[in-house]
């Protein structure tokens, strides 16, 4: 079954805690949404008691197109990618983060490098399984270590590279190709942060003689061995593979059951996972992969599908080649 993603154009901004952020980002400290009203009359009488209501919302609305910015990202602003990355992970923790770097501004290169340091930490954790939960407190930390020490890409790897234990640890090389290869990733990610990653990855085949794609269709994940397998797909040595539930039933080992569970876990992993039309994935959806890659060839035009071209077959052995 295909699950439905985003496309490579922006999306409508979702509605957001706005007054949340800014009061996060002006105090510093971690507000509950249930607190808001509260928090935010105890700020106005600590911190703004001297000025009027006018200048209070002179205050509040000069937020507004950094704001706009971040949640309707337009191409050529030196933010967009970073938003189009935290909107597609539902990571509205970081806009503290972002609201302070936006408002002291900085160059097209260090927002570069900021967004590929953001993009590493979060992505890693998530390809790893690693919890959510600490990220409010996390990027609130950061953003009062740049206030202290000066907003740059340097100081922002360096917070987020002493980072240490499963809550805040920055994943290293080998804990994350561990997972890449191995881990059921189409269960652990949503769908949108998986289209993410295969758009990512099929940008990474553009050069600067690749014609420029916009995509405007949503984007289905898509099985290359399909989940239903062990109805569709023999094995290498033409003998129909166990499914889970046959495993679990069966008192004695079949011959064949080390294999059939490689596969069942392979099927899940990103190596064996790629991004097409909904349209398209109906049609390939279970067909043998003498059909579906002529399929995929010939109506696909993202680079991470043409890719396919060369593999005359598809079984265990490619789904680690293309992991890798």
């Amino acid at each position: 079954m295909s699950r439905t993603g985003p496309t490579g154009t922006a999306q409508p901004p979702k509605k957001r805690h706005v007054s949340t952020t800014l009061l996060v980002r002006t105090t510093r400290s971690h507000i509950p949404a249930r607190h808001l009203f509260v928090e935010y009359k105890q700020w106005v009488k600590r911190d703004l008691k001297d000025i009027s209501v006018r200048d209070e919302l002179i205050i509040v609305s000069g937020q507004r197109d950094i704001y706009r910015r971040i949640l309707s990202p337009q191409n050529g602003d030196n933010i967009a990618t970073l938003a189009t990355f935290l909107d597609r992970f539902d990571m509205s923790t970081v806009h503290p983060l972002l609201l302070h770097l936006a408002e002291i501004g900085m160059g097209a290169g260090e927002w570069r490098e900021v967004a590929a340091l953001i993009e590493s930490y979060l992505c890693r954790r998530a390809v790893c399984g690693l919890s959510v939960k600490n990220y409010t407190r996390m990027f609130l930390n950061l953003t009062r270590r740049l206030r202290d020490d000066g907003a740059s890409a340097s100081n922002i790897r360096q917070y987020l590279s002493e980072l240490s234990g499963d809550g805040f640890v920055w994943p290293s090389d080998a804990r994350f190709k561990s997972e890449w290869r191995g881990a059921d990733i189409y269960a652990r990610l949503s769908n949108r942060k998986l289209v993410h990653f295969l758009l990512r990855l099929s940008d990474t085949y553009n050069s600067s003689k690749t014609e420029s794609i916009v995509i405007v269709s949503p984007l289905t994940i898509e099985h290359i061995m399909p989940q239903a397998w062990t109805k569709y797909w023999p094995m290498d040595d033409g003998s129909l593979g166990l499914s889970d539930d046959q495993l679990d039933d069966m008192s004695d080992v079949p011959h064949n059951s080390t294999a059939s569970r490689q596969r069942s876990q392979l099927t899940q992993t990103l190596g064996n996972l790629t991004i097409v039309t909904q349209e398209l994935n109906t049609a390939v959806s279970n067909g043998p992969w003498h059909e579906k890659k002529p399929a995929l060839l010939a109506a696909s035009l993202l680079p991470i599908n043409l890719q396919l071209a060369t593999i005359d077959a598809w079984n265990e052995g490619s789904i680690a080649t293309r992991s890798e």
